[in-house]
């Protein structure tokens, strides 16, 4: 949820290199300012799942080709509504955006598939009997063919938990959302 995870979108990994030969660079067409929507994303810790009817988000991706991996995009705004753990109402906000967009590589499985990564997550839950933060990247991958970015991995983890228990400070928490983008976007590696 936090995850915003939500975006992802423009998704993806740190590109880094094992020897000082080129790193990979990317094109990204259009580029620019893109809006995305998820349904049903969740947020899972071991003792609890928060579901979100929907999740919006906001920013911008670089444009052309020669593209870095790293910081190919932001996302400015990350919003989820009518979240709810065990049908007890609960509120989510997102602070110290904009958050990076990060590609790293051809997903292995999927040609069409970008891996990446959104880095600097934060985000607060708040409810009946419940307060935790969470921080940390998520990762998934683009899918050039659907425009979806596709958030189901990365560490986020709990701190100042004050939830009875549910939630730990320590907590790893799992967000998975899938993120309709518009207008369309085409991240190829170069």
């Amino acid at each position: 949820m936090i995850a915003t995870a939500a975006f992802a979108a423009a998704v993806g990994l740190t590109v880094t290199s094992a020897s000082a030969t080129t790193l990979a660079t990317w094109t990204v067409s259009p580029g620019g300012n893109f809006a995305a929507v998820a349904a049903n994303p969740t947020l899972s810790v071991p003792s609890a799942t928060l579901e979100c009817a929907s999740s919006d988000a906001a920013g911008t991706l670089k444009s052309g080709s020669g593209l870095d991996g790293n910081g190919i995009g932001d996302i400015n705004n990350l919003g989820f509504t009518d979240c709810s753990v065990a049908g007890i109402s609960f509120e989510v906000t997102t602070s110290s955006t904009p958050w990076k967009l990060n590609v790293s590589d051809v997903n292995p499985g999927n040609p069409d598939w970008v891996d990446g990564s959104i880095s600097g997550v934060r985000a607060h839950i708040s409810g009946f009997g419940c307060d935790a933060d969470f921080s940390g990247d998520v990762t998934g991958h683009w899918e050039n063919s659907t425009d979806k970015l596709v958030i189901d991995g990365g560490s986020l983890v709990a701190s100042n938990a004050s939830c009875l228990g549910i939630i730990n400070d320590g907590d790893e928490a799992l967000f998975e959302a899938s993120y309709d983008v518009s207008p369309g976007q085409t991240i190829t590696k170069d």
